[in-house]
């Protein structure tokens, strides 16, 4: 790897001095401080005034007081008659920082890498399955990219695993800061030598920028100036990938990035058909707006219909909402950054697309908040503009109250050893009522199961690419869901019925394999040897059903299903195919047996019956929908 040169900062502030780390030297607000939220004062001359800077910090083509774009975190302007000039990024630390240090290569960071090579749910673009090859290709040759990769890992996890929230968060907070440095200490001719050496920074850019989100959607200050300068310091993070790009745009396209340029052109051009948008839509043709800027707001309008459509598909929607910041056209960031009260009421129809994937990891109630705080904080001449999305909101959270609640009492996550028991627990908990009470009809035979079943899922998750997942109680970090399925991706050599399931003592073989030969049959017929998510098991505590925990799990595994391309099939009890269908499985088959009835009943015997359903992503081929 070629060695960089880099300028020492010599006029950097004092908190970088302390710290013993690189400056960029950013007025008023370094990047390293901003980062990491802290104070930074620079030092004073003899007569009194602030030392300025003589020369530029070597940085590759970005300047970060550039009010469109770039990764520094200047915000421009702010004010208008509307709003009023909020402080540049307030100091609302949501989590104690730590004393940074240059991080040392260790098993936490092994774990954080391996974190996101194998979890499939940790959804944005950079990390499904058609993209993360090269993402590692690029990191393993560069440390800065390879710095923010972890740095994101590590604030993945402090959401999924709250129960070390502030150590994981710390962590990304030092890692980014690391990256952040490096990166800025690269010499500009080392990009200018050779487009490939732009590919890095781009990919940099763009997870720098999903961080950045992130850390702006967890932050929960009612004062919409604040809001506001947060959201533009964001948008600079984001939109640094236009720097990064400047003048290389087509030769770019034609380097290892061009799968993910083939996507994003496509969604660039995407025109939504749908009607949530009509009346911003109609109110902003009417607004007066100069001719770039209706054109810029009427693609950032477009963008976000498309989003409200679902298209192109599940996986492809949340990368659109995410990215929106990156894609909207300069000319309606210039009206964010200035507050005007048009550009405030197409946020407001963002945050309710935000709201409308709150199952998203980054997201959660964020879109929610944010829609309130804009709706309250614009003046009652501009109520109507704000009140299409504000009533679709209210809408959503009366139609879709269970998934409210599942978004905010549950977090997705890999079980550990340590979870298998409870696992098997619930297994046996939520089957009774199909099978099991004829498979394993004594109580004794039902305690063989459940020990196995504990010794089966260990088993399981010792492989690190196994498909199970589990919902935690946000409170209790108690498991009260769990979800399996065998793909491609997360194979499975033996399936639980065909095993030694059969052999246990005091099972009922023979419903057991009829039960087998019948789902196997009607997977055949059906759906053939098509490659797809074979989703076998969505099981909840009884205490904990009603309450969207399996919902929210097979969303998780649909999201990782869309990203490879494929297919969904699971064969369902009638009682939870509402449930799949409004999910967007279709019924294809279905396959029915006599059963013994249950104790106290009249009738000898019973029909059992599944239905056979598939969820196609949207765009994939022959997809029949």
């Amino acid at each position: 790897m070629l060695r960089r040169r880099h300028k020492k900062s010599r006029k950097g502030c004092l908190e970088c001095k302390r710290r013993h780390i690189k400056c960029d030297e950013t007025r008023p607000r370094c990047i390293n401080c901003a980062t990491a939220q802290r104070e930074c004062p620079y030092p004073v001359t003899s007569d009194g005034a602030e030392n300025t800077p003589l020369e530029t910090p070597a940085s590759p083509g970005i300047s970060p007081t550039d009010s469109g774009s770039g990764l520094g975190l200047g915000l421009g302007p702010l004010s208008s008659e509307h709003i009023a000039a909020p402080e540049i990024l307030p100091e609302v630390p949501p989590f104690p920082t730590a004393e940074y240090e240059s991080p040392k290569v260790d098993m936490i960071h092994m774990g954080l890498l391996n974190h996101f090579l194998t979890d499939g749910a940790m959804v944005y673009p950079l990390a499904v399955a058609r993209a993360r090859n090269i993402v590692m290709e690029q990191a393993l040759r560069e440390p800065y990219l390879m710095h923010q990769i972890l740095a994101i890992s590590a604030r993945h996890l402090s959401i999924i695993r709250p129960h070390s929230e502030t150590f994981y968060h710390t962590q990304a907070m030092q890692l980014q800061t690391h990256a952040l440095t490096l990166f800025n200490s690269i010499d500009i001719s080392y990009f200018e030598a050779s487009v490939d050496n732009r590919v890095p920074g781009f990919i940099f850019s763009a997870v720098l920028g999903f961080h950045g989100l992130c850390d702006m959607l967890s932050h929960r200050n009612e004062d919409f100036p604040s809001v506001l300068a947060r959201f533009v310091g964001y948008l600079h993070l984001h939109r640094g990938v236009y720097h990064i790009m400047e003048g290389h745009w087509e030769e770019i396209q034609e380097t290892d990035l061009k799968p993910i340029f083939d996507e994003g052109m496509f969604w660039f051009q995407m025109v939504g058909k749908g009607h949530e948008c009509d009346d911003i839509r109609e109110r902003i043709e009417l607004a007066g707006l100069n001719t770039d800027e209706l054109e810029a707001t009427c693609k950032a309008i477009d963008l976000l219909q498309c989003v409200f459509d679902g298209q192109p598909d599940p996986v492809s929607v949340i990368h659109v909402l995410i990215s929106w910041g990156a894609m909207v056209p300069k000319p309606f960031i210039d009206m964010v950054e200035t507050g005007r009260p048009e550009a405030m009421a197409v946020l407001a129809y963002y945050f309710l697309a935000l709201h409308r994937l709150q199952h998203v990891w980054m997201i959660g109630d964020a879109g929610q908040f944010l829609l309130r705080v804009v709706v309250d904080y614009l003046s009652p001449e501009w109520s109507a503009w704000v009140h299409r999305p504000y009533q679709l909101l209210m809408d959503y959270l009366e139609g879709d109250a269970i998934e409210i609640t599942m978004a905010r009492n549950f977090a997705i996550s890999r079980p550990t050893a340590a979870d298998a028991a409870r696992i098997a627990e619930i297994h046996v908990a939520a089957m009774d009522s199909n099978l099991l009470h004829v498979q394993f009809p004594t109580p004794e035979s039902l305690e063989v199961l459940r020990a196995f079943l504990g010794t089966y899922t260990a088993g399981q998750l010792d492989n690190l690419v196994s498909g199970v997942l589990v919902a935690r109680d946000a409170e209790t970090g108690e498991v009260a869901s769990f979800a399996k399925w065998d793909s491609p991706s997360h194979p499975e050599n033996v399936k639980l019925e065909s095993g030694d399931l059969q052999y246990l003592e005091g099972c009922r073989r023979e419903f057991l394999n009829s039960y087998v030969a019948l789902a196997e049959e009607a997977k055949a017929r059906s759906f053939g040897d098509q490659a797809c998510y074979c989703l076998s098991f969505v099981c909840t505590d009884p205490a904990n059903q009603g309450q969207g925990a399996g919902t929210l799990l097979t969303r998780r595994v649909l999201e990782m299903a869309a990203a490879d391309g494929l297919p969904v099939y699971l064969e369902s009890t009638e009682v939870a195919v509402p449930m799949y269908e409004k999910l967007g499985f279709r019924a294809i088959d279905a396959f029915e047996m006599e059963i013994p009835s249950r104790p106290g009943s009249t009738a000898p015997s019973e029909t059992y019956r599944e239905v056979c359903m598939v969820w196609y992503p949207a765009s994939q081929a022959g997809d029949p929908s």
